[in-house]
């Protein structure tokens, strides 16, 4: 994996357009001073200035995402309370069952958002004398999850695949000191062995009914609109031999705490790389959240985030329904008992002061997307492939790039 190149340029005609009216307006403004707050000729120059600047931030990214939206994203997580903004959605659940149908649907609804939960297990190994001596637990193809964003006149938002481990073991390689910014070592990053803790898999569903108004006319309510999409995709798992379950109410707020990991919202301490949470007797805990690069999204790659120097891995694949297309994009998040080795993270991309945001986005929470995660399109036919369980396949080496 490699991470993305630090600075580059967003030139889309709707965003240069855009900066263009907002520069026009500024040296308008600024030529048609006010005489009575000063001279035109003295406020023409620092307008020029305030163009260039306006224009800079605006054109210039990051790692591919603009420094308009970097610093607007930090402005908002710095000021934010971490207890509210991350229970913000975590409203109670309810329970709905369609006409018809034997499976109780939970849902949860938040400013008219709505979301379902489906968990999944990877197939049953086969078992006696004809088991294969390495046999695949399975994995989840990302088309199928792609393809039930349109269910024929439903239209969802997005569809979130969170994977979460905790292992049993932490490997005792794990550092003391702040190697966050240290050199990166030349070894490859180790791969989660077969010991390793469970991994529990679920399939968030998110809605928005304002967008599916003539989908909830023909049907019986809204609950039951999302109710029958997030039935038929537990449905098509199933006929691939995809041990699934959609989730009840009650269980909403077990998921929540297994994403978290430990994480109390009234505990966690900003920090501009990192999420810090301390106890006041018991160790501390750093968990830190890094976005993939859309050229490296592959099954190979995938497979490999899963760390074994960390406490919990949490990995989430984000399908985003665009207008002809999908759009997919991988967040993983690591929980550590001290700061994080770069060689951990070597290949992937920081989230600066953004940290509290990317961990509200993997909770199955009803909320509109505040987080922009650079993607690519997602083929009809691409053969990616999420997995649910461990795997013992050699890791692949880590191209590391200087911050």
């Amino acid at each position: 994996m490699k991470a993305q190149h630090s600075f580059g340029l967003n030139l889309s005609w709707l965003r240069v357009t855009t900066v263009f009216l907002i520069d026009l307006a500024i040296l308008r403004l600024a030529g048609h001073w006010p005489t009575e707050l000063g001279s035109p000729a003295r406020a023409w120059w620092p307008g020029v200035g305030v163009a260039v600047v306006v224009t800079a931030a605006a054109l210039i990214t990051h790692r591919r995402v603009p420094l308009t939206s970097i610093v607007l994203a930090r402005v908002l997580d710095r000021f934010a309370n971490p207890a509210t903004f991350l229970n913000e959605g975590c409203t109670p659940g309810f329970d709905h069952r369609r006409r018809y149908s034997h499976d109780v649907v939970g849902l949860r609804e938040h400013r008219g958002q709505l979301v379902t939960v489906i968990a999944v297990a990877p197939p049953p190994a086969a078992s006696g004398r004809h088991a294969r001596r390495h046999q695949p637990l399975g994995a989840l193809p990302a088309g199928l999850a792609a393809a039930a964003l349109r269910q024929f006149d439903v239209r969802l938002d997005g569809i979130d695949i969170v994977s979460v481990r905790t292992c049993d073991t932490t490997c005792d390689a794990t550092s003391d000191g702040d190697t966050d910014t240290g050199p990166a070592e030349d070894e490859q990053a180790p791969a989660v062995p077969d010991t390793a803790g469970p991994r529990d898999t679920w399939l968030i569903l998110r809605m928005d009914p304002m967008r599916n108004a003539e989908a909830v006319a023909v049907r019986d309510s809204v609950a039951a609109t999302l109710a029958a999409a997030t039935e038929r995709l537990a449905q098509t798992l199933q006929e691939r031999h995809i041990v699934t379950r959609v989730l009840p109410a009650e269980e909403f707020g077990q998921v929540d705490a297994t994403v978290l990991a430990g994480l109390q919202p009234t505990r966690i301490r900003r920090r501009r790389r990192r999420l810090k949470q301390k106890h006041r007797k018991g160790p501390r805990q750093y968990a830190a959240t890094f976005w993939m690069s859309p050229r490296d999204i592959t099954t190979a790659n995938l497979e490999q985030l899963w760390q074994r120097a960390a406490d919990t891995t949490a990995v989430t694949v984000r399908l985003i329904a665009q207008h002809n297309h999908t759009d997919v994009s991988v967040l993983v998040r690591y929980h550590t008992g001290s700061r994080l080795r770069r060689n951990m993270w070597a290949g992937l991309n920081r989230l600066n002061g953004r940290q509290l945001t990317a961990l509200r986005t993997s909770l199955p929470t009803p909320m509109r997307r505040t987080l922009a995660v650079p993607a690519r399109q997602l083929d009809d036919h691409e053969p990616l492939q999420v997995p649910l369980g461990p795997t013992a396949q050699q890791p692949l080496a880590r191209v590391k790039l200087p911050a």
